[in-house]
Order: structure tokens, then sequence, then C-alpha cells
């Protein structure tokens, strides 16, 4: 069994405005979506909601015991009417997909065609994730600039002030705590003399110093206390590393003149940092983190065999080692295997298949195309569905242009006869009830239809495919590829003596070597493709290209 559980929430405004259906409305055709879903063991096991409460943030009684019970393991399916139900934000969408990833429970909006159970569901969270994480990075971004303008006068950035500190609001600078001030100078003055971190702290927590003493308020108004521990051998070290004692502010990995006072003079901070230093033995663990995100999708097309990564050992003048996709008929044989291709260079056919991937977005034939085999379903079955539709629309047109003219009569009569208030709320209830009824049928045509895909996320994230992905994380990058391609098959390539490919590949040159690629994606039916017409390296030549599936 599918624990499907149902999540709906509408705001004090959107009543006020008649937005968004009912909870009741959003409940029913939840409901009946899982119905839907029950050849695919779906049940419906409990609902949640939220009555009242706006879609700017997740502090609500129904979603935070959602997520509660997701953690329990109580569920493995959430269904909403509409994404926005969840949030407004989709940074907390963002979050509340990661929860989510982590309990492998799956999401639904029942009138969007959005399921992540399913290959195309999650092709579309990847997608509308990256545009969240794009919009987080741009944040970023702008706070990281205001950051270094403060930094770059001498300010103290905000966060926790440092021991030795405290900071006037009004002012807007740190200014020096005579009690805590004397432990600094104390804890410099030990290094300097010759004692150890461990000796230290120790000596630290026999005199009875603790750690500064902070009072943090909780989202409650509750005061809390926070801090005030014995020092340990890190907070030492970090004290005398830190700049902000001898007058100076960091960010990153700058330092600038500060605009607060010194609590230890620049000769004494030199000395304890050079005493610290010297005991201190570095170890330099030099660690390739590359992710492949070809690992298990690319194959030899000379061997028929899989292409596995493969680090050369050597690194290039950037200090990245160089890495490969090796056939696997290459590993035995070494230099005696009669593969043509042995080994590609990782990284530039990884940023070659990105380019062709964000060129689909420019086909607007490819994506219409798409639209037309995600909904190639018997059309015999869905014709009369679709009539019926037509018929409901046109009916609540028809109630619709009945309840404007009942309001104009409330404009004006000051007082009107009940029965045309009657009919008023009659109208109104028999237009909730048809539009709950064209909601479900939308559900059932887009059953049988089978997939439906929103073409605009898609085209909008293929046509910033190149620029997009790099902000993900790279094991992000690496899914959404596993989501994307279904399998590459590498070739060699001579320009000179094939002009022309056949339909279904592209061409590239990685360094001095020319290479032809055959890609099959997922849910992306044969199309024409064009490539720009380039010849530098690592850049595609002007030759029709067909995408398999």
């Amino acid at each position: 069994m599918v624990k499907a559980a149902i999540y709906t929430r509408i705001s004090n405004e959107e009543k006020a405005r008649s937005e968004s259906n009912s909870l009741g409305t959003q409940k029913e055709i939840c409901e009946h979506y899982i119905q839907v879903q029950r050849e695919k063991g779906w049940q419906f096991s409990a609902l949640y909601e939220d009555p009242g409460f706006s879609g700017k943030d997740m502090h609500r009684p129904g979603m935070q015991k959602l997520m509660g019970d997701i953690r329990a393991g109580k569920v493995d399916i959430v269904v909403v009417y509409k994404i926005d139900r969840i949030s407004r934000s989709l940074r907390d969408f963002y979050q509340f997909w990661e929860i989510l990833k982590n309990h492998n429970v799956a999401f639904v909006s029942a009138t969007q065609s959005f399921d992540t159970s399913n290959s195309t569901g999650m092709l579309m969270l990847n997608m509308l994730l990256s545009f969240a994480q794009f919009e987080r990075e741009l944040a970023v971004e702008r706070t990281s600039a205001r950051m270094a303008s403060r930094a770059e006068k001498g300010r103290w950035n905000g966060g926790w002030f440092p021991m030795g500190y405290d900071y006037d609001k009004e002012k807007k600078i740190l200014m020096i705590n005579p009690a805590d001030a004397q432990t600094i100078k104390k804890i410099f003055e030990m290094i300097v003399e010759g004692y150890k971190l461990s000796e230290v702290k120790n000596k630290l927590n026999e005199l009875g110093y603790r750690t500064k003493s902070r009072a943090v308020v909780r989202r409650g108004g509750e005061a809390k206390s926070v801090g005030a521990q014995r020092f340990d051998e890190d907070h030492v070290a970090n004290i005398i590393h830190n700049p902000v004692y001898k007058g100076f502010v960091r960010y990153k990995d700058k330092i600038f003149p500060g605009v607060h006072k010194a609590i230890v003079g620049e000769k004494l901070w030199v000395k304890a940092n050079k005493a610290l230093d010297s005991r201190s033995v570095k170890i330099v663990v030099h660690k390739d983190d590359h992710v492949h995100l070809l690992k298990g999708l690319i194959k030899c097309g000379d061997c028929g065999l899989s292409m596995t990564p493969f680090p050369a050992g050597k690194k290039d003048k950037k200090g990245e080692p160089y890495l490969y996709y090796s056939c696997t008929a290459n590993h035995p044989d070494g230099k005696d295997s009669k593969c043509t291709i042995r080994a590609i260079p990782a990284r530039p056919l990884e940023q070659t298949l990105k380019k062709v991937l964000r060129n689909l977005g420019q086909n607007k034939n490819l994506l219409e195309s798409v639209m037309d085999e995600a909904n190639k379903e018997s059309k015999s079955s869905i014709k009369p569905l679709e009539r019926d539709k037509v018929k409901i629309e046109d009916t609540i047109a028809k109630i619709t242009h009945q309840i404007k003219r009942i309001v104009e009569i409330f404009k004006q009569q000051d007082l009107v006869s009940q029965e045309i208030k009657d009919d008023y709320k009659n109208l109104l209830s028999e237009r909730e009830r048809k539009q709950i009824a064209l909601e479900k049928l939308q559900i059932d045509i887009n059953r049988l239809r089978g997939k439906s895909v929103d073409f605009e996320i898609i085209q909008r994230s293929l046509q910033h495919f190149d620029k997009v992905i790099e902000l993900m994380s790279p094991i992000d990058q690496k899914e959404l590829f596993q989501l994307l391609v279904k399998e590459i098959k590498i070739y060699p390539f001579h320009p000179d003596k094939e002009s022309k490919l056949e339909k279904g590949w592209f061409s590239t040159r990685i360094n001095t070597k020319w290479y032809k690629a055959n890609l099959s994606l997922y849910e992306i039916p044969p199309q024409e493709l064009n490539l720009p017409g380039e010849s530098s390296e690592n850049r595609e030549i002007g030759s029709g290209t067909r995408i398999r599936t």
C-alpha cells in the first residue's frame, strides 16, 4: 500500500478575494487524483489542513505536522491541489523537497500534472529547483557584494560578534568589553610564552574563564542564554588566528583595517600566530572531488563496452588531475588494446553535452513534438471527455454571467429581495460544483494522455541549461543527467572523410581529436536538431543532428 497524504491551505486574503478553491474543494480534487491512481496501490492516509495561513513561509501547524509525519515514515506521497499550496516561495519549496527526498517521499500536484513518482515529474522538479537555486545564488551574490563593501570600510559584517567585544547598535561598531578583553590578552601572551593549546585551555578553565555568553531571543519571544562554556583547543586557536583582535576585519580571504579598536598590538598578534603555526603540523591532502556526470551512461561505439571514469595521475597547469572516460577494453590490454577510442577527456566531453542539451531549448518544433509524444494516448478515449469538458466550461461561463448580473443588481439597489439573494448563493454553489467536476475531468484526461509535461519549464531550463546546471551541486548535476540521458555512444570521427553525419549524431573536437556521438534521451521523441557551425576546440560543427529515444 502506498500511503498518500493530502495537504490543503487557504489564506484569509484568498478567502476574501474568493481566490483559490476552498479547503473542501482542494481535498475533493486530491482524493479524486488518489482514486485515479488506485491501480498503483495508492490509498488515502491522512489530511493536513492550514485554514487561514498564507504561503509566505512554512511555519503553519498543518505543514509542521505533515513534515513530522514524513520524518516518522507515515507518508509515501504528498498530494496537493497546486504547488503554491505548499509555498509561494521557490526557496521554501526547495527546502520542503529536501525533506521529502531524504525520506523517499514523492510529491504530486493534482491539477498541474506534476508527479515525482515518475521520471517525467522528477525531470520537471529538477528543472524547477534549478531555477530556485539560481535565484538563491543571485541573492547570495547581492548579499556578498554588500558584505564586501562593509568590510572594505572596516565595518563588522554581523553574526556572532567575537569574544572581547560588544556591539553598539547605534554607532554600528564593535566596542571593547574590558573584562573579556583581559582574557583575550592573556591567551595571546601565553601562546607567545610557549604554552601549547592544550595547556592554554586547561589554564583558562582552571582559572574559571568561560567563552562569551550571549542572549538569544526565540521565535516566540522567549530569551535564552547560550555560550559561557569551557574553552577547548579549537576555540583558543580561532582566537589567535582572528585578525579582529589587532583591529582588522576579515571578509573571505581578505582583511581590511577596521573602525574598531584593537585589543592586542600588531607585534603581539604576529608573534602569537608565528608561535602557534610553528608548532602545528599541516597535512595537505590532494583529492579529486570531480563527480563524473556521465558515469554509467557513456559507451564506446567501437567496442560496444562501457566507458568508465579513469584518472591519469597527472595534473594540468591549474593543479587539476587529468580525468578521462576510458573504454573498459583498454584496461586489461593497456597499450595492446585495439580500441580506437581508448579514452576521452571527461571535463570537455561533459561541457560539450551541456551545450548540446541547451540547443534543444532553441528548437520550437522539438518542444511541440514532445507535447504530441507525451499526449499520444488513444484520441478515441479522450475525445468524449474533452467534449464534456467544453460543455462544463460553457456552463460555468453562463453561470458566471448570471452571477455578474445579480452583482449589478446589488450595486444599483439598496434593498434586494431574499429570493435574489438565494439565487446568488445557489449560483455560486453551482459554479463551484461545476469547477470541481471540471478539475476531476481534467485529471482523467491527463491520466489517459499518460504524461503531461510543463513545456514552459523545460524550454526555459534547456535554453539556459549550461548556465543553470553550473549552479547546481555536482551530485545534483549528475542526478539531472541520469534523468535526461538514456545513453551516449562515442565513435572516432574524420571530418575530412565524413562531410555530413547521419541523423542521430553530433560531432566535436576535444584537444586534437575528433569524435562523433549518438545521444539518446528520455521523454524526447526523434527530432531534427541543427547545432551551431563552429570549428574551434571542444565545439560542435554544423551537421544535422537527430536526438533519438
